[in-house]
């Protein structure tokens, strides 16, 4: 169950409050090999940052030992100004939206960041957001399309990305210019909103989430962010690709969900305890 946060401590990002202003979700799958450089630096970044934080991973069903691999970062006990490090696991893979939708409900931040286990926008690029917040956004989206985006990726990738976008635009789901980047922030009170009416597991949840938010009432930002592709991830471009453009179109054609409860963690996340000898694995 979310923690919960008391509106007049979220005022000041420097107070020593019993919870965390920020919380890092980052979802993971398959993702042995990159995921504990992504957590070191991150939590190298939290524990130097003015604020307090926790950090809340979500493995998503990995089969190839992301639990063993990032056990070792897990932590209960305070460092600093970073409260704690949580693992989160789905049983199974259920998907990418289905593993941010988690890690969304159980945090307890009064701002929640997610960011990709491959970082290729790093944690340090939150503070565009929060910027970009300031004139009263509740999400606020990491973009690699506006001026200030700063981008390093093949050519091809920002083909496909482009073609993506305009098919977007064609069916009127294009709220901001970069619907997909993985760097996004929600205030509280949007994160629980989002997360209880949202319905998609998969890569598409980006879109769902800009909607909801919109038909929610909650004012929607765009800032642009350093972004370097990384290769190694599982992601197949012409087949998720196609999945995802499919359920876009189910998006478009579907009645706007009802605005739901915040819902609680589901039963089938269960937060993961590493063994001795997981915890040893480094």
């Amino acid at each position: 169950m979310t923690d919960s946060v008391h509106p007049d401590a979220c005022l000041d990002a420097g107070r020593d409050v019993s919870f965390p202003w920020l919380s890092v979700v980052i979802p993971m799958y398959q993702e042995g090999r990159r995921a504990p450089d992504t957590i070191a630096r991150t939590i190298a970044w939290l524990r130097a940052a003015p604020f307090t934080s926790e950090l809340v991973l979500v493995d998503d069903g990995s089969t190839d030992g992301t639990r063993e691999a990032v056990a070792p970062f897990l932590s209960g006990t305070p460092d600093g100004r970073l409260h704690r490090v949580r693992l989160l696991a789905h049983p199974v893979n259920r998907g990418k939206g289905a593993a941010v939708r988690t890690g969304l409900v159980a945090a307890a931040g009064c701002w929640r960041l997610m960011m990709d286990a491959d970082d290729s926008a790093t944690v340090g690029e939150v503070g565009r957001l929060f910027t970009a917040a300031q004139g009263g956004a509740a999400l606020v989206v990491g973009s690699r399309t506006t001026p200030d985006a700063v981008v390093t990726a093949r050519v091809s990738r920002r083909l496909i990305g482009g073609v993506f976008r305009a098919g977007l635009v064609v069916l009127g789901l294009a709220p901001v210019s970069d619907t997909q980047c993985g760097f996004k922030l929600y205030r509280a009170d949007a994160a629980a909103a989002i997360a209880g009416a949202s319905i998609e597991d998969g890569f598409a949840f980006d879109i769902e989430h800009l909607l909801l938010a919109r038909r929610l009432g909650f004012r929607i930002a765009e800032a642009g962010v350093r972004w370097r592709h990384r290769d190694g991830g599982t992601i197949a471009p012409v087949r998720d690709g196609l999945v995802m453009a499919w359920r876009t179109v189910l998006i478009r054609l579907r009645a706007a969900p009802r605005p739901a409860a915040s819902r609680p963690l589901p039963a089938a996340a269960v937060e993961h305890k590493p063994t001795p000898r997981e915890a040893a694995v480094g």
